[in-house]
């Protein structure tokens, strides 16, 4: 049994958790899910992604569960896990609790905030959310997949003045 309270970690049978260690891209262990849209628009798209990702990391799994992956995740066995186009809130809630209390981060697939309504995840290990983001910020995304969320103009000046 998997369990986490905000501020007190997280466990598994009691036992404390944490996400790994894993610093470098190229040996991380990510998870996705295919989906079940399929038309040939989508399927181009997440096989765009899940090629990108294999193609720097280490290797690939997919479970069927995007509340396993996300407590993969936290307990270390993956190093990280995306979806596009899950159910809803309920597949992530509990799962993003878990895993910020074991160390990890959570944050869109484009590297902007995550959130919860936007059924988009990135989850990873405290090092590899930042450069796994980017690979897929690059990828495909097809027009009936949740969008990327936009940020403000306000907001996105002020992002570009930190990347310069």
């Amino acid at each position: 049994l998997f369990a986490a309270a905000k501020g007190n970690g997280a466990s598994l049978n009691d036992k404390p958790i944490q996400v790994s260690g894993t610093t470098e891209l190229k040996a991380g262990l990510f998870a996705t899910e295919v989906g079940t849209l399929r038309t040939p628009e989508t399927v181009a798209a997440v096989m765009d992604r899940i090629q990108t990702l294999t193609s720097s990391m280490r290797s690939v799994r997919c479970c069927g569960s995007c509340a396993l992956n996300l407590v993969g995740v936290a307990c270390g066995r993956l190093d990280a896990f995306y979806e596009i186009g899950f159910g809803g809130c309920w597949d992530v809630a509990a799962g993003v609790c878990i895993l910020r209390e074991a160390g990890g981060q959570v944050l869109d697939p484009a590297g902007g905030p995550w959130d919860v309504m936007s059924r988009r995840v990135l989850a990873t290990n405290a090092h590899l959310g930042p450069a796994v983001a980017q690979l897929l910020a690059g990828c495909k995304t097809s027009s009936e997949e949740p969008a990327a969320p936009t940020l403000p103009p306000a907001a996105a000046t002020s992002s570009s003045r930190h990347q310069q």
